[in-house]
């Protein structure tokens, strides 16, 4: 089975990354992706519990920024 990974890699410079390291785009204000396409890579195992574990750290830097 295949995880596609790595289309809206997140990081710190917009030249190499769409999404900052709190996976909203660098480019939009209130769009965040919080899907499998922010893993610069592929791991050796399925991605399914890091991809939660990321939204929910999005969802309450969410929570934070709207308060």
């Amino acid at each position: 089975m295949a995880h596609q990974v790595g289309t809206c890699r997140f990081g710190s410079d917009p030249k190499n990354s769409v999404l900052d390291i709190n996976c909203k785009t660098h480019d939009l204000d209130n769009l965040y992706i919080v899907d499998g396409s922010f893993f610069p890579s592929s791991a050796a195992v399925n991605p399914s519990l890091t991809i939660m574990a990321n939204a929910l750290r999005v969802g309450k830097h969410l929570i934070v920024r709207t308060a």
